[in-house]
Formats: C-alpha cells, structure tokens, sequence
C-alpha cells in the first residue's frame, strides 16, 4: 500500500510537471483537442442510420445461472388417413312437368259506352210581369207544362182581388186563368181582403205553388186557401186577421210570413183552426199576436217552434196546440220570459210555461 500510494504522488507530480512545462502543454492540448475530434464527430441527437445487426443470442449475465436445454418433444404420431365418404348416389331425375296449357284469350272488353252529361239544373226563370187575368192566361198557355218543383214565377198587376162581380179582373178570373205550376207575386194588385174562391167552383187554383200579397190586404177570409194542394209559402206583410180555415188540411205549407197578425180567429169551437193539421209546418213567427184561437195549430205534427211577442196573447180554448207534440220552444223577448212563466191567462198551462225561451 505504502509503494501504491508513493506511485500515485510521483504521477500526480508527472503531470502537474508536464502541464506546467510549454512543450507539455501543447502535447496535452493536442491530445484533448484529438478526443475532442473523435468523439464531437457523433451528435447525440443524431440518428442511427447503420442498418439492424441480425439479432444474436444475449449472452447470458455474469452470476446469472444457465437455463437447461429445453427437451426435444416426442414426435407427433401419425394420425390414421380418414377414410373416403362413400360417393353420394346419384339424385333421380325430376320427371318433366307437363306443360301448361295455353290460357284462352282474355275476351276485349267491351267499350264503356259515354255516360250522358248529368243536366244542369235548370235555371230560375225571370220574373214575368203581366196586366190582368187574360193577358195571363194567354202567357201561361205559350209555356210548356211543368211541376210543382219548378213553377214559373210570374208578377200580376192590375187585379181588384176584394170585387166579387163577373165583370172585370178579381180574385177568380185570376185563378181561372191558371194552367201551369205558378209563384204568383200580386204585390201590384189591390184590395182589401182576400175572399175565398172554392176549388169546387175554379179547379184551377191547384195550380198555385207560392203567392205574396199587396200590402192593402188586411184579412184572409175563412177557407180562402182550402184547397191550394201544392202550395208551400205565403207571404203577407200586412194583413192583420186570420180567418178560420184560411190554410186548413195544407199538407205543403212550409213558411208563413206574417209580421203583422194581431188575431188568429175562430168562430167556433168545432171548426177548424186557421192552421188545422198543415202537416209540413214547423215555425211561425207571430210577434204582434195578441189572440189565438181554438185549433188554430191543431194536428201541426211538425210544429217544433213558436216565437211571440213581449206580452203573452190569449189563447182561445184549450186546443190550440193540440197534437202538436214536437213544440219544445215558445220564444220570447228575453225581458218578458218572467211575464209569461207567471201568466193567470186562462190555457196557459205549467207544460207551456215550461217551453218559454228567451229569444236567441
């Protein structure tokens, strides 16, 4: 140890020499500057580029102990062929199916033949205005027949519908001059009253589908419509007073305007109401009424509404509603409900009371 120490001094001492001495120096420098060289000429960032030595067996680390040798595993024995399946036998051939027979020809259809163009409905004709009974007939004559479903709507100016006489224009010779389906507008006719013309004595009265009277008339007398089988609508603005009868057993009658009513009147009991079963009625408005009477709506099975005015108008026995079993509404001002539900009028009963509505 004494002599290792001794030589490790005297080495120390060799160098420090030569690093001090110039010559040294330079020959020390040189031999930096040469590992310097071999070692700068390889960046360590450089990539490898040498290609991949193949790859060897690792010796084994010193200390570490040797793996035996794996033992060689015994051969496989031969597994034994697999026998030949035997072969499939052949498939039968599938016998030829017999032909199809030709399917008989589709007879042509026969050619739709055109429908015929639905008609359009025809057209109301225009109002025909006419003076007086001949020139009416004359008319009507010239036209083609025709039915209640298509009157012909014609305007008569001239006529005294109240004269009775034979002479001159009235309220017969008018109907006498009826050969087709008319809407009769006598609105330019005069006249008080409208008579009655009985069916038995002008036939022809049948003819009359619709009729509006002038404004002069002011009463219907009794029966004055018995008999119009085909009429549907009646249009009196002024008249004021119904006679017994005037629209009995009108089994078409549909609409009735007659704002200005005040009476609806019945001379007896046993006779038939003003509106004695008008089957096809089913509202009437009467806002001015203030008496109606007995069997004035009597067998109106259709009747469902009635509309009145503010104060309740008396009824004149207690048929007046008879049969008609489909009335649910008695309209009102809606101000005068509670004037009619607490009525004494005599025949007005708890049932009627119970329909009373105020107007909608």
């Amino acid at each position: 140890m004494f002599k290792i120490g001794m030589a490790q001094k005297y080495h120390k001492h060799r160098i420090c020499a030569v690093a001090l001495n110039p010559i040294g120096f330079l020959w020390l420098l040189m031999v930096c500057i040469g590992i310097l060289c071999v070692t700068g000429c390889k960046q360590p960032n450089d990539p490898v580029t040498t290609d991949t030595p193949a790859e060897t067996e690792e010796p084994a680390k010193t200390g570490q102990p040797v793996q035996p040798a794996t033992p060689d595993q015994p051969d496989t024995p031969d597994q034994p062929d697999t026998p030949d399946q035997p072969a499939t036998p052949d498939q039968p051939d599938t016998p030829d199916q017999p032909d199809t027979p030709d399917q008989p020809d589709t007879p042509d259809q026969q050619d739709t033949p055109d429908q015929p163009d639905t008609p359009a409905p025809p057209e109301e004709p225009a109002m025909e205005e006419l003076t007086g009974a001949a020139e009416l007939k004359d008319y009507l004559t010239g036209l083609p027949e025709n039915t209640e479903d298509t009157p012909y709507r014609i305007k008569v100016n001239g006529i005294d519908l109240t004269k009775k006489t034979d002479k001159g224009d009235t309220l017969r010779t008018l109907y006498e001059a009826l050969s087709r389906y008319v809407s009769l507008d006598l609105s330019g006719c005069t006249g008080d009253k409208l008579p009655n013309v009985t069916t038995e004595t002008v036939p022809a009265k049948a003819y009359l589908v619709s009729l509006t009277l002038p404004a002069t008339v002011k009463s219907i007398e009794v029966n004055a419509f018995s008999g119009c089988t085909a009429l549907t609508s009646v249009n009196m603005p002024k008249v004021t007073t119904l006679i017994h009868g005037a629209f009995s057993n009108l089994s078409k009658l549909t609409s009735v305007y007659m704002p200005e009513v005040q009476i609806i009147e019945n001379y007896s009991i046993a006779s038939s109401g003003v509106f004695y079963k008008c089957i096809a009625l089913t509202s009437v408005s009467m806002p001015k009424v203030t008496s109606i009477g007995n069997n004035a709506f009597y067998g109106c099975t259709e009747l469902r509404s009635i509309t009145l005015g503010s104060i309740p108008p008396v009824l004149e026995g207690e048929n007046v509603f008879k049969n008609a079993k489909l009335l649910t509404a008695i309209y009102v001002p809606p101000a005068a409900v509670t004037s009619y539900q607490n009525t004494d009028k005599t025949n007005w009963t708890i049932d009627l009371k119970q329909k009373v509505q105020a107007l909608p």
